[in-house]
């Protein structure tokens, strides 16, 4: 069967106003029970957190361990964002830092933001939730992980290349080419009916787990 072009079925999904994946629209977490293990997988639908795990946003970010992974989600899903309510990837690179590709649209930035580039943790703060997961990233991982970042600055940003980074990162793309660098399995999949790498789609796989939950204006 013929691929779609990545920017192609970004445009006619948002044309058609196409469905959401996942299927979740909206969210709105509560705590459960602080002894039962958050499934990473059904999170976003069933949207419960164990006790003392759901935080407000900055103090999420701010646990974040080194090395994890953060996505940065919505409360509502916005067809101008069809790819899925979390649009974004981000990881803690050092205290108070996060690497990430923001892209042409990215957190908190303009339309020249663009590829690979550290910024300070702040810049989550205008998201509505964040996810922290733990994706194998320990502290002797930590030199290589830096080293490969340090590496990829300035990249372009180009959604969907998986070829060779020299061509361009999204978001998704660059988080695997660290998990790479440092021998660990990619954290985002490919996904087939888009043929992207679509952030939220993190949370399904295996090993993930998800460390804090946080929500803005939860203080």
């Amino acid at each position: 069967m013929m691929k779609t072009r990545p920017l192609a079925a970004l445009l006619l999904c948002l044309t058609l106003c196409a469905c959401t994946p996942g299927g979740v629209r909206e969210l709105r977490f509560r705590e459960g029970p602080p002894d039962v293990e958050v499934s990473a997988a059904r999170l976003l639908t069933d949207q419960i957190v164990p006790q003392g795990r759901l935080l407000g946003l900055k103090e999420a970010v701010a646990r974040a361990p080194e090395g994890s992974l953060i996505l940065a989600c919505g409360a509502r899903w916005s067809p101008l964002r069809p790819w899925g309510i979390c649009t974004h990837v981000s990881r803690k690179i050092a205290p108070g830092l996060l690497t990430e590709a923001p892209g042409l649209l990215g957190v908190g930035g303009g339309l020249l933001d663009g590829g690979p580039k550290t910024i300070p943790q702040e810049r989550l703060e205008s998201r509505d939730v964040v996810i922290v997961l733990d994706v194998g990233v320990r502290p002797q991982h930590l030199p290589a992980l830096r080293a490969e970042a340090a590496r990829l600055d300035g990249m372009p940003y180009r959604v969907g290349v998986v070829d060779d980074p020299r061509n361009g990162l999204d978001c998704s793309t660059y988080q695997n080419a660290l998990q790479r660098a440092v021998g660990l399995p990619e954290v985002v999949p490919r996904h087939g009916e888009w043929n992207l790498y679509l952030p939220q789609d993190a949370l399904g796989m295996p090993g993930v787990r998800v460390l804090w939950v946080g929500v803005r204006g939860r203080e």
